[in-house]
């Protein structure tokens, strides 16, 4: 119990407290079965198929990562993506790699500390991102810059505005394209 089942009922409950945490019928089912069993097992003092018992906590312990790894990574896909971005021109480097990190991280299946550690690292997302007023036109200019596929065309007035108030001239480099 304490070995299988017991990491599993934990981070299902570290999970639970995220909106996008939606487990399938079949992970719930099976987190259901084995709560039974075990219930049974202490109530009766006598463990029937050891083996089975591993197994099937195995195999639940693997999907419900697994979901929560799809849930989790669809979720912050784009906030990612914002980041990954803005950290090639950034002057706040470091604090978007922790960031970055602690969102791979917390991709995996949380415990406590991690679920603390993420809700930090996305507050202080929120702020870098809401500080450097990073629209969808400033990220679609950087995507470009980092493809290698802007040019001067797409330095608009509100793009150039931008990279002077964020004193970030010295981070964006032009090329010529042969």
């Amino acid at each position: 119990y304490d070995s299988y089942l017991l990491p599993i009922i934990k981070g299902y409950l570290v999970c639970r407290k995220y909106e996008h945490s939606v487990f399938s019928e079949k992970a719930e089912a099976d987190l259901q079965k084995l709560l039974d069993y075990s219930k049974t097992t202490f109530e009766q003092m006598a463990v029937i198929n050891p083996a089975k018992y591993q197994e099937s906590a195995k195999k639940l312990n693997e999907r419900i990562k697994a979901e929560w790894k799809e849930n989790t990574e669809e979720l912050l896909a784009e906030r990612k993506e914002d980041l990954g971005i803005l950290k090639l021109v950034s002057n706040e480097k470091m604090e978007i790699q922790k960031i970055l990190a602690c969102f791979n991280n917390f991709s995996n299946w949380p415990d406590e500390s991690i679920a603390v550690q993420y809700d930090n690292a996305s507050q202080k997302a929120k702020e870098i991102l809401s500080k450097m007023e990073f629209d969808d036109e400033i990220a679609a200019f950087l995507k470009k810059v980092k493809n290698k596929e802007a040019s001067l065309l797409d330095l608009t007035d509100p793009i150039i505005n931008w990279i002077r108030r964020e004193e970030l001239s010295g981070n964006i480099m032009l090329s010529i394209k042969n």
